[in-house]
């Protein structure tokens, strides 16, 4: 299959992400799914009833698993870091020199559906991740999906352009942020109003197809009817925004229960020239978001209970 690169590496710069449709074979989706199941314990049987359901089966939380750091402390899932097609489009999009950035999860029968981003600056123009006057922000989230649309129904949701800062914040960009956070906690009382955010990109998604985004990219995760399977990981060029990266999922989010990369994963990253350079370690990063301690605790429960 083809890739036109240059028009993945516009849509990433301009909205905040790019497509790739069957990046995995129907056949490797289906093997993946097997493995998710066997960690997570549930099956497709398990979700069989869940379009009769009102409440939060609809909502992606029942009957829902998820493992931070999944991906990297688990092998089978190692294969997917080294996908020669998944990193030909993010060495084009963003530096041949890209490292593998130790942000991973794995979900079944989970969808985030509020507004949100996944970068360590959440707050539009406040924190580092925002500031690239000495070094550019060269990160990307890569979610890749494993079930059908007509099963699941479920789409990913982007605020286009949301990732760049224009270098001032005017009154209307903090309504618009303010409105879509009230949004994304509503969505879990009334999921419609997720489509309130009209300005907002919806994107469908096959078995084995991948949506590379940045981190700062204001996005959510849809309603579900059906079983859900999908796999994260990320890359970036090694820089700050890299490290504050890294040290924020390692070192500040201790409630996601990131632990230290499997030695024999390092080799296999070292050789193939995507592991980290320099590994300076620090839990402070000034303009971090960090969630309540009510939030953190309840996400440390789930995490140990995975």
């Amino acid at each position: 299959m083809h890739d036109n690169y240059d028009l993945m590496r516009h849509s990433l710069q301009t909205n905040g992400y790019a497509v790739i449709r069957g990046l995995l074979s129907q056949e490797t989706a289906a093997a993946y799914v097997a493995k998710l199941e066997a960690l997570s314990g549930f099956r497709r049987t398990d979700y069989a009833q869940t379009t009769q359901k009102k409440g939060l089966s609809k909502r992606g939380l029942s009957a829902a698993w998820y493992q931070p750091d999944g991906v990297t402390q688990n092998r089978d899932f190692w294969p997917l870091i080294f996908n020669e097609r998944l990193l030909t489009a993010v060495k084009t999009m963003l530096h041949p020199e890209i490292r593998y950035l130790q942000h991973s999860d794995l979900h079944v029968g989970f969808s985030a559906i509020s507004w949100h981003r996944d970068s360590v600056s959440r707050y539009y123009g406040i924190g580092p991740d925002w500031d690239e006057s000495d070094a550019p922000y060269k990160i990307v989230r890569v979610g890749i999906y494993l079930q059908t649309y007509a099963e699941s129904r479920f789409r990913l949701g982007f605020i286009p352009g949301s990732h760049r800062f224009s270098g001032q914040i005017t009154s209307r960009q903090r309504w618009t942020e303010a409105k879509l956070r009230w949004l994304g906690a509503l969505s879990y009382l009334f999921t419609s109003l997720q489509m309130w955010a009209a300005n907002a990109d919806w994107i469908a998604t096959e078995p084995g197809d991948c949506i590379i985004f940045d981190p700062r990219t204001i996005h959510s995760g849809s309603a579900i009817i059906g079983p859900k399977y999908s796999i994260f990981l990320a890359y970036g060029l090694e820089n700050k925004h890299f490290y504050n990266h890294h040290n924020y999922y390692r070192q500040t989010r201790p409630e996601l229960g990131y632990k230290e990369m499997p030695k024999e994963l390092v080799e296999k990253l070292t050789a193939a020239n995507l592991y980290q350079e320099q590994m300076p370690v620090y839990n402070q990063i000034d303009g971090a978001w960090t969630p309540p301690a009510l939030i953190k605790n309840i996400v440390a429960q789930r995490v140990k209970s995975t």
